[in-house]
């Protein structure tokens, strides 16, 4: 008896675009939900950068999800208490104790162990950038700078601030990109912070964060600082009186700012955030920082990064309409990403302006943009309540 040919089945396809942490975590959620992968990086060697990485309590709870619990013992630590100075003549001072749940860690060596941890079933291909993405009715077709051409059923990009990605779909960094005139100065001091708390300073017209390296007797120093967007930053200048402020921030911390002034191992950037009215356009869908980019200073990137994977993996699951999935996953992420952005760029505008009223009215600004995440978070709140009576 001929019972007919029977079919066989076909995994879905997906393109993940950045192996940073969300690519990453995309990557390892994708698979566990039965997705084959191409995970895909433009750079050869994508973790060169040393500097600190936090991850709050939800990032670290969903590392340890993925089985990451042994990066979590050996390459994390646990923040650390906190110092806050303000003060225009004195200096004064509040101690804030550190949480265990939150924790810290070198960038480079935590990417380097998210993505040894990937599983073998994911098909990783570095200094393979992403040229052209063709959206084609059951598919998306990508083309890549090594000639190559591959159909998938859906692509994330999760390739960062400058992501190609919303370049090719969505939109350019010029429409995408906010910028508010204040650049970050990094140094990383060959000195131990004194005590081993952290220090949070709002002086001088700087807002700056000063962390011990808890695996090595460093510091790290960041600093954001106001310089005009017509004129290109003088690196010596700003890291020379990022350090004058540091060594008036108290007796402890002047062996800091001598040790930051020798340091060769500092950078700028500058002050970032994506803001779109949506993450994603038919069958491509924007992650982490190339979605809403929060900026450094917030210290919220792997909140953003880890729980958002985890959210669009599970979004996918549900339903096998796409669009509805990547709306879903939408809903879910963008009023942490859009409160976090709020109160994180008036914070650092509020900090670093001199002039009384545009302080008052920037950090009222901020208090009624956290009020207005509420509705939406008893929603969420909600939602998930009903689910789980459901099921």
């Amino acid at each position: 008896m001929n019972f007919g040919t029977v079919e066989p089945v076909r995994h879905r396809r997906a393109l993940v675009v950045g192996c940073g942490m969300a690519g990453c975590a995309a990557a390892w959620w994708l698979e566990r939900e039965g997705w084959e992968v191409v995970l895909v990086d433009k750079e050869a060697e994508p973790y060169p950068s040393s500097y600190l990485l936090q991850l709050d309590a939800q990032a670290t709870r969903v590392l340890r999800l993925m089985g990451g619990q042994q990066i979590v013992d050996e390459v994390t630590f646990a923040a650390p208490a906190m110092s806050v100075r303000w003060g225009t003549r004195k200096v004064r001072k509040l101690k804030i104790d550190g949480d265990s749940e939150w924790r810290l860690a070198r960038r480079s060596v935590l990417l380097s162990r998210l993505f040894a941890h990937l599983p073998a079933a994911v098909e990783k291909r570095l200094g393979v950038g992403l040229e052209a993405l063709e959206h084609r009715s059951d598919d998306v077709l990508a083309r890549f700078s090594d000639g190559s051409a591959e159909s998938f059923d859906v692509v994330v990009g999760a390739d960062g601030l400058h992501s190609t990605v919303r370049r090719l779909t969505l939109a350019s960094e010029a429409h995408s990109v906010y910028r508010n005139g204040l650049t970050h100065v990094w140094i990383n001091a060959d000195v131990p912070l004194p005590d081993g708390r952290a220090v949070i300073a709002s002086r001088e017209g700087m807002l700056s964060m000063i962390w011990p390296f808890l695996d090595t007797d460093q510091t790290s120093v960041m600093a954001v600082v106001p310089v005009p967007g017509s004129t290109v930053p003088d690196e010596p200048m700003l890291v020379e009186r990022v350090c004058d402020m540091v060594g008036r921030l108290g007796p402890d911390m002047r062996a800091v700012a001598a040790a930051a002034r020798k340091s060769e191992d500092t950078k700028l950037t500058r002050f970032s955030q994506v803001r779109l009215p949506r993450w994603y356009t038919r069958r491509v869908v924007l992650l982490g920082d190339s979605a809403h980019c929060i900026d450094p200073v917030s210290g919220m990137g792997a909140h953003a990064s880890l729980p958002g994977a985890k959210a669009l993996a599970e979004s996918l699951r549900d339903t096998d309409d796409v669009t509805l999935a990547f709306a879903r996953f939408e809903a879910e992420v963008r009023p942490f990403a859009k409160a976090a952005q709020s109160i994180t760029a008036r914070a650092v505008e509020f900090s670093t302006r001199t002039e009384g009223r545009n302080r008052v009215a920037t950090l009222a600004g901020g208090v009624g943009d956290l009020v207005s995440t509420i509705p939406a978070t008893l929603t969420r709140r909600s939602i998930r309540r009903q689910a789980a009576l459901r099921a």
